[in-house]
């Protein structure tokens, strides 16, 4: 089994949605490695590392806090209501964080682990040219149920709509996620996206929490088969 490759679940979902609660009951439940794009983005922007020059090149240095440091509540309140700002970010910071999932992935691998590993990222649709998960899981919730969680993390409705919009990729579920296509969810553009499993998530704790362990399980069939198939080549 050493020469089996991780199978690695991709977690996506809009800001508010609930993706990260439902990474957590996972990784706290059955102890699978998690990998956070989120928190990676954060490294990306340390002073030392070549983002956060270009990044500094590109927006100024009205980003930089009074430490030195990008200041993240700058730096979001530029690209958040700028696309073509937006854009220009990511282009320099998503690659960074590629590259250390993929290294971090093949470090798993040379180690021996085999398992479930869970990658947390917003904008997993965005990488699927260059990366591509083993499975996917969406997670969505109603627009109120989204605005609710942003207010109590402190940010205002103004500032909370202005992040959910910004992610194209999920505005057919910012509304109601029942209105999703019945043959799957679709981006902005009415194509199709891959995914596996939709979490709704616009319930209870303890409803997620149902729900992940379900997920769970058939994620965890998923794994064994492709194992299987991997050990007959």
């Amino acid at each position: 089994m050493s020469g089996v490759a991780p199978f690695v679940v991709g977690v996506t979902g809009g800001i508010g949605s609930g993706k990260s609660t439902f990474c957590r009951l996972l990784e706290e439940a059955h102890g699978c490695p998690l990998l956070d794009a989120d928190r990676l983005g954060h490294e990306a922007l340390q002073p030392g590392s070549t983002v956060f020059e270009a990044v500094l090149a590109r927006f100024g240095d009205e980003i930089r806090g009074a430490s030195g440091a990008i200041s993240r509540p700058a730096l979001g309140a530029l690209v958040f209501s700028d696309p073509a700002a937006l854009s220009d970010l990511n282009a320099l910071v998503h690659p960074w964080i590629l590259e250390r999932i993929e290294s971090r992935l093949a470090a798993l691998k040379v180690s021996g682990y085999a398992g479930i590993v869970l990658l947390d990222a917003a904008l997993l649709f965005d990488w699927l040219h260059r990366y591509r998960p083993d499975g996917i899981v969406l997670v969505v919730a109603s627009l109120d149920a989204r605005l609710e969680r942003l207010e109590r993390r402190g940010m205002d409705r103004e500032e909370a709509l202005r992040r959910i919009e910004s992610q194209t990729m999920f505005k057919w579920a910012a509304v109601d996620p029942t209105d999703a296509p019945a043959a799957g969810p679709t981006s902005a553009g009415g194509n199709p996206v891959p995914v596996d499993w939709v979490i709704e998530n616009s319930g209870s704790r303890a409803d997620l929490v149902r729900r992940s362990r379900e997920v769970w399980l058939e994620i965890e069939r998923r794994a064994a088969r492709q194992h299987d198939l991997e050990d007959t080549r």
